[in-house]
This record gives C-alpha cells, structure tokens and sequence, in this order.
C-alpha cells in the first residue's frame, strides 16, 4: 500500500538494501580438506530420536547467523556459551547474499569465512546443522537471495533454466564447505536442510533440483525441511520430500507491545499428526520461538525478552517435550546485529530478539532456565525413548498432565501444565503413579503445586548411578557418580513444597539422613522405600543419605534461583561424567588433570562458589588460575571469587575532538552528475508496476543497499506548476527533496505532489533540477516464494503537473548508489556497508581520511544543520586483559526535527539510528571490528529528513563488565581509506 503525506508513520511497504563482493569463481577459498576416510559417522534415526554412531541423541539445538556478528573470532566465544548453556547443537543459516555481490563472484574470506563457524562449533563439541536455502528468510534483505538476483527474469524458487543455474552456482560454492564438514568426513554436521519454509506457490522440481545438487557435491548426511507453522505435511513424501520431516512454531508471535498477553496456542495435537504423517521419524521443531523480532518503531527488546521469558520457556518448551519432540532449534538463540544494509524492513539493526543469549553475549535468565531442561535430558536417558500414556490425577480440569513411559525401562514422566496456557494462578494437583514398586498417590505429604506460568517435569521408577528413584515432586537438574557416593541436584520454586520417594537396599528405617534443613523431615513410606519431604530454601540445601542404594547420595535441594546459577560442565565426553558448580555467573568448560579440575567462565561479582567433584580431587583452578578452597564434607568444597573492578577505559565523546563536513552537494543544481548512470530503462524485472517512465527503480540500474540520489532535470515553461513523484520503498525509508536547491520536504514513502511552483522555484525558462535522496531499509523477503523481493526501491510515478499533452517522459533522470555498484569498492566489508551518500562514495567513513581541513565541531551539536552532516573523531578503549566489556555507542535525543543516522566504526557500518522512529538507540561494537586496546574511527552520517536537524548527545559505554574466560578475538581486517576519485 502506497501512502501519501509526510513522515510521520512507518509504512507497510517493503524496502532494499544491498551491495556487493568481490572473489569470482575461479579463485574462491577451499574449504576444509579432510580425507574422505577420515571418518565414518552415521546420522540414523527411528521414531524417537536421531543417533550419531549409534548413540540416541536429544538434539537441543541453538541458531545462530555468522552474519550478524562480523567478528569470527567472536563465535567461538558464542559457541562456548552455547556449550555452557547445554546445547549440543547448533544450527547454522548461509546466506547466499552475503558472500555474493554479483553473479559469478563469491567471496569466503575474513568475516565470511564460514569455516571458522564450523571450527567453532567443532572446538565446542557441537553438532551442526545446515540450512543453506538457496532461500533463508531470517529477516534478512531478499530472504538471503543476493542482490543481483533481483534483475533475473525467471522466478525465484521455481525451477527454470536461469533460476536452476543461479541456484546451483551458489550450492556448488558453499558446498565447499558443508560437504567436508560433515560427520561422515570427520566434521559435526549432521542434517542439511532443502530451502526454508517452503509452503506457498511450491515447485516439486526446485526442491528436487536443490537435493540433486547437494548429492552431486556430495552431501550424505540426511536431508530436513522445516514446514511452516505447524505440521501441514509439506515435503513429507512425494518428490522433493526429506528424510526427517519437521515443522517451526512461533506460539506467542511477535507483539512485545504486550509482554504479559499469552494466547492458549500451545498444541496438545503435534504428537498426533506427527505419528499421521511420518510415524518413522522423530518428532522435530526445526525452528521453535527463542525470541521474537522487533520492528522500526517497535517497544523495544526488553519488552521482547519478558514476551518470551525464562516462564515462557518453562510452559511451551516442555509442552513440546511432552508432545515428543527429541529435535529442537530455537531461533534465535544467539541474534546479534543486522549490520549494515542486512536487515528486511521488517527489523532495525538490532537483532537481539529476547534470545536466550543477548546481542552483546550476555547470559540472560531465559538462557539460564535453557540449561536446566538441556542439562535435565542430557542426564536422564530414559526420556529419549517414550511412548505416551494417560496418567490419573485429580484437578485435572486445571492442571494438563502428559504421561511419556520409556519403552526400555519402567521409568516414567509426568509433565505438568496449566491448561489454560497463559493462567497466573497457584494450583496444587496430585498424581496417582503407578509404578514397579507400587502405586502412589503424589505427593504423599505436603503439597504439589504449579505457581502460575509454569511446568515441571516428575518422575517415577528411574534407576540413577547406584540408586534406585521411586519418584521425585521436585525436578532433577542432574546427578553423577562422585566415586564413593552419588550426587543429584533438585529444584524448584522458594518455599514450594518437595518430596522424593527412594527405594532402600534393605529396610527404610535403616536410611539415615544428615542435614542442617530444619524443614527436612523422613519417613517411611514402604518397608523399602524412605520418603523424604522438605521445603526448597532460598539457595541450596545438602542432605546426605545413607543406606539407601549402594552408594550414599548427597541430595542437593535448591530453590529455582539457585538452581540457575549451578553448572554441570562435562569432563568426560566419553563417558559424560560431570562435575558440579556453583555460583558463577558463565562456567564455560572444565577439565580434570589428575588430581585438579581447572574451570574457565566468567563472573560479574565477587562470587561465593561451591564445588562437588569426585573424591580423588584435592585443588582447582579458574581461568588458569589457582584458588583456594575449602572441604565441607561429602565431596564438596566452598570458596570465593574475587571480583577486582579493572580499571576500563574508554574516551568521553561529549569531550572529543569531533569534525563536520557538510555532505550532500548532490542537492545543488550546479553539482556535476556526468558520471552518474542515465536512468533510462522502459523495461522491469521488477513485479512493481511503474506508472510512467523511464524506470527509477535502484536495482535496474545495479545499486541495491542504503542511500540512493536521483537527480532530475526539465526545461522550466509557463505551463508547468509542479511535479507529482511516488516512492516505493520499506517500512522506516524517507526521502528527501530539493528543487534547484531549495528544500522543499521529507516524506514517507507513498505519492507527493508539489504544486504552485511557478514563478517561486521553477524557472519557467531555463533548466531546472530535481535532488532526491532516498534512505532505504532493505528489500522484501520472498516467504511466499511470489517474487515480493523483487518490490521496487524508488519511484513508480515521476510527472510535471500543469502540462497538456504531457508525454511518458517529462523528466530526465540519472541515479546514484554505492561507489562501483554491483563491483565492489570495498570486498572486505562486502555488499552490505556503503550505500550512495556523498561521503560513502568517497571514504569518509574510514580509518585514515584526511579529515584536516573539516571544520571542528562537538557533539551533542549547538547548530542545527540542513542535508546530509558528517562527523568524525577517534575514540581510545582499554579493556585489561583478562576481562570482558561488551561496548556499545549510545544516542542520548530529545530533539523533535526528524533525522536518520549511519554509526561507522572502523569503517563498519554497525548501525542505522531515526530519531523520530527508534525504538533502538544502542548500538553493539564487536570485539575485533573494534580495537579494545587502541585507537578506533568513529564516523556519524546524519541525513536531516527535516529541513535542518541536530544530533544530540553520543556516549561509549559497556553493557557490563566480567572478568572472563573468553577466548582471544583477533581484529578483523579493516582498510583504511585510499582516495576514490580514480573510481
């Protein structure tokens, strides 16, 4: 819909945004090369889960876009996180556009070297799967189709000559990479998906065409689809169908406006259709809610992160487990930053989506409740292999219970909901279980409750290490064998009422129980089974049993906060054993050497820790460093981390050096377009019908990211009053408009017509000029495989008003975009980061430029500048080593004249900021595009969409600061400026 007036809104049209690379065919990196017979992984599967060499796996899979954090040596740290948050999978998009700026060149080096994405998930003990489209989505600009592909005849994924041979270029590049990758070759990937959501206006020969290839390049691993929504069954069988067909679901949808709304969509049904449709394969969530996105305008991704909280996490992800899921991705669990010209109108630069992990990298609680559920079903095997049964319990008209019974064991699960999904109440339940050593009615004592917008998985005949459960009201977060005793950890909410049922290898009474909680309390429910009840206290309380299995147990009670803060890294990946921790706010791995285990991770505070290792243990480490601890009994140990505040760095920009330059001579009449391209096109690929001509869409001409200035002239008559001119483009775009350089207004997108322009600003007998500046916000997706992303970026209609027998062409026009367009000026940072402005085209933005001769300035501004202003500064950061404080660029703005703004760093396009818009005005600086122990380039584009605007106030500032385990970030290749004017 086209819509008329000034910017005073965000339309609903769809917007673009892109450039270009530069690598051709011919000399494009190899990917990892790896003897084919170095490996002979087997991906299998049966109805309950996928196994890797044979070994049933719960595949808890976390996505994340290399692309939105341009700094690989960033995502081994994010992979780490992945790992400590109990993920052992990760899920992997390629985006065709990102690496291909014009057809036949392909770029795979520096931040797209996709290869260090699969190192970082090798070096984290990750499985991986691939989703290489050609089609992805993921708000990115045309869905990850490149550029280029806009001016192609042929519909995207349908199959046709043209589309077939793009298609196969951009597989046979980055299969380069999948295919050596894979399990079978010695890698971690695993399962590969065929396109994305591929439900509309469907095509059996593209699907089939895009399988054909991947086997041809040889991928062997099994083939995936992800329906859209819910299972509908497309792909299932048939041509075009995968091996293990699956489904996305986004239950709680996208309105962080009301963060406390929660519908009652959960499904009760998937299991059901999942046996209807592919009764063989497991049940899999290729893509199930971690978040949601934000748009321009939007309230912003705190209200996101309570939308999709730690509780959401809590009700809908075990709703799934209870439905039989054993494959789950959350998207996202990692978001990061749509930099540059990324995004799809639908999204601004930030693409934190409330993930379980925040755009700086952050632990957030949702990511803490993550790992406890993945750390639950890494632990308790049984849960891999479950049929479904009808439990007996009573309030069952408000409390939903699913019953999953191992098939291999007698142990059973019991998972309990609300039926109304969204309900706030407290209701307690009971739970008739029956089991090999009888039935109970559960709990026996005290109550079992759910407070609110919970769930909590129970369980009954679970035989552990050397202990034999009965049932649990509490749920288990982990147990191990510690060599001479057993360890479990239990939790659930504060003061909530818990109760375990333990078989005794003789006789109950002769179970002892040792503990300082004065609420725990023993008693005997059977001859052989020992009932113990207790309250769940603020923290953890230790109870150690004695004579129940043959081994004592030291039981760990703990309230859900403290359950939040335990840690079970793996130490043997082999065997799987673990030790446990306590306290620290990341533990990203640990490793036992001898008598030692040595812990890497981070903490924001002077932290108290507790430790439970196996018996042989006797000293530790933290981040390689010794610490001193002491034994509290019963293999566990207390001390504390010391917190020392570094002294972190960073320059007060209210106070720097800054320098302006006014930056759109564009907009004067006697500015010199020679080398601009003559906008003289009559025929589109576009599916956007124009109403006169010639064709001023931006991609016919090979300029498809951020800013783009058309320039039209026309010899001035008495007859002519005016013009009429209307813009295409996305949700958050503005143009603004000059006549022979007078400024006459900023607008959405959508119809104008200026009149009455005769004798004030037309000369109605010379020549005169027309200047538009276009601020784009990305190209439409293609999610309904229609061509959408094809939609036009400029303008449909362009006509002198006043005039009789007007012909099809009354202006004459010539566009500009990006310095070299589809050829790329700048490879490294690639077809995203410079748009069309004046200063972009000639390196303003870059480390290095001679800014000398610019004018001093200071910011917040004291002037109110009209057009396009630049500014440039340096900045210092010293982060010490050891430590770690994600950095971010701050607009502090209250002024009411409407601007946009482009935030460089080091050359990087890390941001796009509108003040009259928002909701973002924090903006995320990479380690590694940013130096933290050095200088960096600061440089602020602002486009007044006003007649004149000021930029206010911009500050540095971290997030937070840790001391942390982090791996080393090297800096990312950034060129410094070279003079452009040859170009």
């Amino acid at each position: 819909m086209l819509l008329k007036g000034a910017l005073t809104s965000i339309s609903l049209a769809i917007a673009a945004v892109t450039t270009v690379v530069a690598v051709p065919v011919s000399q494009t990196l190899k990917g990892r090369q790896q003897d084919d017979t170095s490996g002979d992984g087997q991906v299998t599967w049966d109805k309950h889960t996928i196994m890797v060499n044979g070994e049933r796996l719960f595949l808890f899979s976390g996505e994340f876009h290399y692309f939105r954090l341009p700094s690989p040596g960033l995502w081994y740290d994010i992979a780490e996180k992945f790992k400590a948050l109990e993920f052992n999978g990760i899920s992997f998009y390629f985006n065709w556009g990102y690496h291909s700026p014009k057809k036949g060149v392909y770029d795979f080096d520096g931040v797209r070297n996709v290869q260090k994405a699969f190192d970082a998930a090798e070096a984290a003990d990750l499985h991986v799967i691939t989703r290489a489209g050609p089609y992805i989505n993921a708000e990115v600009t045309m869905g990850g189709l490149p550029n280029w592909l806009i001016n192609m005849y042929a519909m995207a994924r349908r199959s046709s000559p043209e589309n077939d041979a793009n298609s196969r270029e951009w597989l046979e590049q980055i299969d380069k990479f999948l295919v050596p990758n894979q399990i079978s070759r010695g890698g971690n990937v695993i399962l590969n998906q065929i396109d994305n959501e591929y439900a509309v206006n469907t095509d059996p020969k593209y699907m089939e065409m895009i399988k054909d290839q991947f086997k041809k390049d040889g991928m062997d691993v099994p083939t995936i689809f992800n329906d859209i929504g819910a299972p509908n069954g497309n792909w299932v069988s048939g041509p075009g169908s995968v091996d293990i067909y699956g489904w996305d679901s986004y239950p709680l949808g996208f309105d962080c406006a009301n963060p406390t709304v929660w519908g009652t969509n959960r499904s009760i049904h998937w299991r059901e259709a999942n046996e209807r449709l592919n009764p063989d394969q497991p049940l899999a969530l290729y893509e199930f809610q971690g978040g949601a996105f934000d748009p321009w305008g939007g309230p912003g991704y705190d209200a996101c992160r309570q939308l999709v909280n730690e509780q959401y996490a809590k009700v809908y992800y075990k709703n799934n487990y209870a439905q039989g899921a054993t494959i789950q991705n959350l998207y996202m669990t990692y978001g990061g930053t749509s930099w540059g010209g990324l995004a799809t109108p639908s999204v601004y630069s930030s693409y934190d989506y409330g993930a379980p992990i925040s755009e700086p990298g952050l632990m957030t609680p949702k990511g803490y409740e993550v790992k406890l559920q993945g750390t639950f079903f890494h632990t308790v095997k049984p849960f891999l292999t479950t049929e479904r049964f009808e439990p007996k319990s009573d309030n069952s008209d408000i409390i939903l219970i699913d019953g999953l019974a191992d098939v291999n064991t007698n142990t059973k699960f019991y998972i309990a909901q609300h039926w109304n999904t969204a309900s706030e109440e407290l209701d307690a339940f009971h739970v008739q279980m029956e089991t090999s050593d009888g039935e109970f009615k559960v709990p026996h004592k005290g109550k079992l409750v759910l407070n609110g917008r919970d769930a909590k998985i129970l369980i009954s005949g679970y035989d552990f290490e050397s202990q034999h459960l009965v049932y649990s009201t509490s749920e288990i977060f982990t147990h191990q064998d510690m060599g001479s005793h057993d360890v479990m950890l239990v939790y659930a909410y504060e003061k909530e009422d818990g109760e375990i049922a333990l078989k005794a290898k003789s006789k109950a009474s002769k179970v002892k129980i040792e503990t300082k909680d004065k609420t725990v309390t023993q008693s005997a429910l059977k001859r052989d089974i020992v009932q113990i009840n207790y309250k769940h206290p603020n923290g953890t309380s230790p109870i150690y049993i004695k004579n129940a299995g043959e081994k004592d147990l030291l039981l760990l009670v703990a309230g859900y906060s403290s359950a939040t803060r335990w840690w079970a890294p793996i130490v043997d990946s082999k065997n799987g054993d673990r030790v446990l921790i306590h306290g620290p706010y990341l533990v990203r791995s640990a490793e036992i050497k001898d008598n030692s285990v040595s812990f890497k991770g981070d903490i924001d505070e002077t932290t108290d820790i507790q430790v439970v290792v196996p018996d042989n243990i006797k000293s530790f480490k933290w981040n390689g460093k010794d610490i001193k601890l002491k034994p509290t009994g019963h293999g566990s140990w207390e001390g504390t981390l010391d917190f020392g505040r570094p002294q972190v760095e960073y320059t007060d920009l209210t106070k720097a050096t800054w320098k302006y330059s006014q930056g759109s001579p564009e907009s004067q009449p006697d500015f010199d377009d020679t080398e601009w391209i003559t906008a003289d096109h009559l025929q589109t690929n576009s599916v956007t019908v124009p109403d006169t001509w010639p064709i001023l869409y931006a991609d016919d001409y090979g300029y498809h990211t951020g800013n783009i200035w058309l320039r039209g002239t026309f010899n001035g008559t008495s007859e002519i009053t005016g013009f009429n001119l209307t813009c295409y483009a996305g949700a958050a775009s503005a143009w603004v408009i000059w006549l022979n350089g007078e400024y006459l207004g900023g607008y959405d997108v959508g119809n104008q017509d200026f009149t009455d322009l005769n004798g004030t600003l037309i000369d109605p007998e010379g020549k005169n000029v027309i200047s538009i500046l276009l601020w784009t916000t990305g190209h439409a997706d293609d999610w309904d495989a229609d061509d959408r992303y094809k939609q036009a970026r400029g303008f449909t209609q362009s006509e002198l008003l006043g005039v009789k027998n007007q012909t099809i062409w009354a202006i004459d026009w010539k566009i500009q975009g990006n310095l070299g367009g589809e050829d790329l000026i700048d490879p490294v940072r690639g077809p995203y980061n410079e748009g069309g402005l004046y200063g972009e085209r000639n390196g303003w933005h870059l480390p290095g430029f001679p800014d000398d001769k610019w004018e001093d300035a200071s910011i917040p501004e004291t002037k109110n500048r009209t057009g396009v202003s630049w500014y440039r500064t340096t900045f210092e950061v010293n982060i010490p080593e050891g430590y770690d404080a994600p950095m971010s660029l701050k607009f502090d703005d209250d002024t009411k004249t409407r601007y946009r703004s482009l935030v460089f760093v080091n050359g990087w396009q890390l941001g796009r900021y509108a003040n009259d818009l928002g909701p973002q005005t924090q903006y995320y600086l990479p380690k590694g595009i940013f130096n933290t122990n050095g200088e960096n380039t600061l440089a602020i584009a602002v486009v007044a969409v006003d007649e004149a605007a000021q930029v206010g106030k911009i500050t540095l500032e971290p997030y937070t600061v840790l001391e942390s385990g982090i791996p080393d970030v090297e800096l990312v290749e950034s060129p410094t400026y070279q003079d452009r004017a040859q170009h």
